[in-house]
């Protein structure tokens, strides 16, 4: 229960952080969102092992660090980020055929966030930190809310990094597709109230 409880708390206050304070803290919080970003997708894409572990950490890691240092990349990948999980969320809401698509939907609706965000870097800050941030919050805390009973189930006691792979495999798979249409108006929701605080706090 623990590893449920670390795991959680993590993914979601780093989520809000992002929602409501990521222009405010844009060069931390981009660094942490591309960690998470390229982490879960380079862990998702391997077989769990430890090996696979610490490759997905040492390019989450290489990633951030460059992202700090080139701004207009970094405002390209919030919103490749941005775009990346708008295409998660979409794509549970599409036919069952559109899943075989999932990553082609992904890299194209990244890649068109991406350029819209390098060119409106300002208002793309705050609205791709916010939705970054909403896309990590809104299933976690949902998750926690409505099946914290299976998350404890699938974790593996006493092994940490097989209880990330099987609870970021479980939120960002089986549960995120049997509650797609919650999450997407919850993302929405919170990115709209994250990009309006985050201006607000400019003032």
């Amino acid at each position: 229960m623990e590893l449920v409880v670390i795991y959680l708390l993590v993914n979601v206050l780093i989520g809000a952080a992002a929602c409501f304070f990521g222009k405010k803290l844009f060069y931390v919080m981009l660094g942490l969102l591309v960690f998470l970003g390229v982490f879960n997708i380079a862990l998702s894409s391997t077989d769990g092992s430890a090996l696979s572990f610490v490759i997905a950490a040492v390019l989450g890691v290489a990633a951030a660090l460059l992202s700090k240092y080139v701004y207009k990349a970094g405002v390209f990948l919030v919103g490749f980020l941005a775009g990346a999980a708008l295409g998660f969320v979409v794509t549970m809401l599409l036919p069952q055929e559109a899943a075989d698509f999932l990553g082609v939907i992904m890299v194209v609706a990244g890649l068109l966030l991406g350029l819209a965000a390098a060119h409106w870097t300002d208002l793309a800050v705050r609205l791709g930190t916010a939705w970054s941030g909403a896309s990590f919050l809104v299933p976690n805390v949902l998750a926690a809310v409505l099946a914290f009973g299976t998350l404890t189930s699938i974790a593996v006691a006493g092994d940490a990094m097989g209880s990330f792979d099987a609870l970021t495999s479980y939120i960002g798979g089986e549960f995120s597709a049997l509650h797609s249409t919650s999450i997407l108006i919850g993302t929405v929701v919170f990115t709209i109230v994250g990009a309006v605080v985050q201006s607000r706090l400019e003032d």
